[in-house]
């Protein structure tokens, strides 16, 4: 728990800060607390109970520098957290290969619906650049929900984006609230995929409750 957390706080409070391999373990258990079971993919697809699931994927991102996690000044608690990394043109053939290698397990489904979603965004032909900072995952803790702090570390990742000369930023929104940010902050929704049109061997794969609809990726130019 983050001690005598405020109910309100300004930018100078938060401290922004690169995860390092050395902060794994923490991370880990932050995105198992706040990001699997209330994330629609993994939270409404079956089986529900097994939901911390594809960690090492999200954690190999770690390796590139460009993770960022948000801590209280004068805390080393974290409070919120982003799992950013490059991904190529060819994206959408690496997320069917993962697919292919877990066959017809829940990872395997989300694998297999994210390629779907990669080959319909198709931002490299779209936006014709050469370098994407993709933003896999975003969580915060939740007393710090309704804060603004989601804002904070996505506008982060887009100022760490360009210190290392990406040209876009692109993220896969599978809930409505973080979709709803991307919207705010003026980010371009290149494409959406109904969670209702997803199906295999005829039966629906995500059912998420309301308010969550669709997948739709977003992107920004940098």
């Amino acid at each position: 728990m983050v001690p005598n957390l405020k109910s309100c706080f300004s930018e100078e409070d938060i401290e922004i800060q690169v995860i390092t391999q050395q902060d794994y373990e923490r991370v880990y258990d932050f995105l198992s607390l706040y990001f699997c079971g209330n994330e629609p993919l993994t939270g409404s697809s079956e089986p529900r109970d097994e939901v911390v699931m594809g960690m090492d994927f999200a954690l190999s991102y770690i390796e590139h520098g460009t993770c960022l996690k948000a801590v209280l000044k004068g805390s080393d608690e974290i409070i919120g957290l982003t799992i950013t990394g490059p991904k190529g043109p060819n994206e959408a053939e690496h997320l069917q290969k993962a697919a292919d290698a877990n066959c017809n397990t829940k990872l395997g489904k989300i694998f297999q619906f994210l390629a779907k979603v990669e080959r319909e965004a198709n931002v490299y032909e779209r936006y014709n650049v050469t370098k994407v900072l993709h933003i896999l995952a975003t969580c915060v803790d939740v007393k710090m929900r309704g804060k603004k702090l989601g804002t904070h570390l996505y506008n982060a990742a887009i100022e760490t984006a360009k210190s290392k000369g990406f040209e876009l930023v692109t993220a896969d929104c599978s809930s409505f609230y973080s979709a709803r940010i991307k919207e705010n902050l003026g980010w371009d929704c290149v494409n959406v995929a109904p969670y209702k049109d997803f199906h295999i061997d005829n039966k629906q794969v995500f059912c998420p409750d309301p308010p969550h609809e669709s997948c739709k990726s977003y992107a920004i130019r940098i």
